[in-house]
């Protein structure tokens, strides 16, 4: 396998994670929501992150190394929102999960997008070593 097969593999591999990553969150809030039920306005911050990962990706053209920080900006997104979100008064008091729950589920999310960063930078690096300089 050459570096540059190697590398699309590892790019489409990060795309996979990150459209998994945004359909799970979409349904997940749509389905149960991830604030209290579904019917909580608090849950349409968690569409912000998905129009954050889109936005920032089509600012990256979609290319490799772009799209490795505009996953990691969009799990920064994910983290300060659950950390604003978890902090609020009226989390801890209507959320039967509470803070906590926010907080682990998110984690969750916040890791998907930093694994879907290092596959897009290692598509970019397998990349980058099988053109001639």
């Amino acid at each position: 396998m050459t570096a540059s097969t190697s590398g699309q593999t590892a790019r489409r591999a990060g795309f996979a994670v990150a459209l998994a990553a945004a359909l799970v969150q979409i349904w997940l809030n749509l389905a149960v929501g991830i604030v209290g039920s579904e019917d909580n306005p608090v849950n349409l911050g968690f569409f912000g992150v998905i129009v954050t990962a889109a936005a920032c990706a089509w600012v990256a053209r979609f290319r490799a190394d772009g799209m490795a920080r505009a996953m990691i900006a969009t799990a920064a997104v994910q983290a300060l929102l659950a950390l604003v979100i978890a902090t609020a008064p009226s989390t801890v008091r209507d959320d039967p999960k509470g803070a906590a729950g926010v907080l682990v589920l998110s984690g969750v999310f916040v890791v998907l997008w930093l694994a879907a960063a290092a596959l897009f930078h290692r598509g970019a690096r397998q990349a980058g070593a099988g053109t001639p300089t």
